[in-house]
């Protein structure tokens, strides 16, 4: 008898063990999925958020096309940060970019699939600039046209992609993201970086470089006898008087681009501009002591703006 109660108190025991870790486990696996649920309200909550901020920034460009449609500058109100807005748990921030400040990699190649000669030579000056070979120009261009020819020595096609350690097709279209610039030849890891604040990926091939917007870097690099910090703190000088190009032949009238020669003047006219049509959003999120960052693409046509691209990476 004794030993038939001390076999029944050893499975109650197992018994109540058994119980207790299975409890401890769900209890574990309730709270699991209870913080990644939250997680996942977080995002969805943050994303909600981060698209309000954009419909923002869109409006705010419908409107400055509505009332001051025939010039683009810094001054405007599209080009002030967004101040940080409270929302629950948190904050709204960002900024809108202009990308039409940037050369655009889609003019190198028109509809027909030709190089634009204008838009390559500028390409070359601004690559010199930052230290990287003029000829890279060439596999920039193989990047987008349609055929399997190199245009030069340093051009490139499906014969040298597909023979990379991790071989690849060159897309034989226009650059959807100016990431896409990173899986060119000659502008691998560190070589990105010296030319990627300077370039965009615009969709519209007739986009011109805002001269109001575009950086000393990059007007420099129109003549090689223009010096960059000349040219920095000619920009730097009208910002404070709060002044901005209405027209090309006021860039010209300025020291020290009055200097330019009258042939690259000539030979750039068709790529400087005014306006803007392309921009970035960068929207900061942050709820629950967590940040998240997103960036939108915005283009402006015809009064309307719409989102060509978005990311959620970490800008």
């Amino acid at each position: 008898m004794k030993q038939q109660q001390g076999i029944a108190l050893i499975t109650i025991l197992v018994m109540v063990a058994l119980a207790t870790i299975l409890a401890a486990t769900i209890a574990k696996r309730q709270a699991a999925t209870a913080e990644n649920t939250a997680y996942l309200i977080r995002q969805n909550q943050s994303l909600l958020y981060a698209k309000s901020a954009e419909a923002f920034f869109s409006e705010l460009l419908v409107d400055d096309a509505e009332n001051a449609a025939e010039v683009d500058h810094l001054q405007e109100n599209w080009a002030k940060p967004m101040p940080a807005f409270p929302v629950e748990d948190g904050f709204i921030s960002g900024s809108l970019q202009d990308e039409s400040g940037k050369f655009n990699l889609n003019t190198l190649v028109n509809e027909q699939g030709i190089p634009n000669a204008q838009a390559k030579a500028w390409f070359e000056k601004l690559l010199l600039r930052v230290d990287l070979p003029a000829q890279l120009s060439e596999a920039v261009i193989d990047w987008q046209d349609a055929d399997n020819e190199t245009v030069g020595a340093m051009g490139a096609e499906e014969s040298y992609y597909q023979g990379l350690p991790n071989g690849y097709l060159p897309a034989n279209s226009k650059f959807h993201n100016v990431e896409q610039l990173k899986l060119v030849r000659g502008f691998e890891g560190q070589k990105y970086q010296q030319i990627a604040e300077y370039v965009t990926a615009a969709p519209n091939l007739d986009s011109k470089v805002n001269i109001n917007t575009a950086s000393a870097m990059l007007l420099a690099s129109l003549d090689p006898q223009l010096d960059v910090q000349a040219v920095q703190q000619a920009l730097q000088q009208r910002q404070a008087k709060l002044e901005h190009f209405s027209s090309i032949n006021q860039l010209w009238e300025i020291a020290p681009f009055s200097k330019v020669d009258s042939a690259i003047r000539s030979e750039v006219s068709n790529l400087l501009g005014v306006q803007s049509s392309y921009f970035k959003a960068r929207i900061e999120v942050l709820l629950s002591e967590r940040k998240r960052q997103f960036s939108s693409d915005l283009v402006r046509k015809d009064k309307t703006v719409y989102v060509a691209y978005r990311s959620m990476a970490p800008f």
